[in-house]
């Protein structure tokens, strides 16, 4: 009798160890798709939320705006920012936009490359704006070798019944 008793307690034992893993597991599991559905939630949460900062500057009452106005990203990263452009005049105007890559302080920004979403390089296309119609592009900046330090994305747009307006993107490389 004595034996039986040890091969109880050794079945025991390995069942014990069985549930335990097979919980283990299951919570594990879990705890992985927790936090796949959080990561897709505030994707979507920061997708949803430049979209509506870009409708707020077509009822703004700003001519020419820039959201956001500063971006850090690392070496060899790339950020985006939103360019809303409105006219203001009772007439038509056609608008086109230029940005140039500035290191600040004067020294060189070689490795910035500051391009508009609609043509991929430093001047958009140009667009006729009715009165009160508002135009918004994408201004991306991306980081092709730089230094860590501040650089600048100045963007200048043409056309306005004002003359040329000019405001700039801060980009921080960290």
């Amino acid at each position: 009798m004595k034996k039986k008793g040890a091969v109880e307690l050794s079945m025991t034992t390995i069942i014990i160890i069985v549930m335990g893993i097979t919980l283990l597991s299951l919570g594990l599991v879990w705890i992985r798709s927790v936090f796949t559905d959080v990561g897709e939630i505030s994707s979507g949460a920061f997708e949803q939320g430049e979209s509506q900062i870009a409708e707020i500057f077509g009822q703004s009452n700003e001519e020419v705006a820039l959201s956001p106005s500063e971006v850090t990203m690392g070496q060899g990263e790339q950020e985006t920012a939103t360019l809303a452009i409105r006219n203001q005049e009772s007439g038509s105007i056609s608008i086109s936009a230029t940005v140039e890559a500035i290191a600040f302080g004067g020294g060189s920004a070689d490795g910035l490359i500051c391009g508009f979403d609609d043509t991929g390089v430093g001047n958009t296309n140009t667009y006729d704006l009715s009165s009160g119609e508002s135009l918004s592009r994408g201004l991306i900046a991306k980081d092709d070798g730089l230094a860590i330090g501040t650089y600048i994305c100045s963007v200048t747009v043409s056309g306005l019944a004002d003359g040329d307006k000019t405001t700039s993107l801060v980009v921080n490389i960290e």
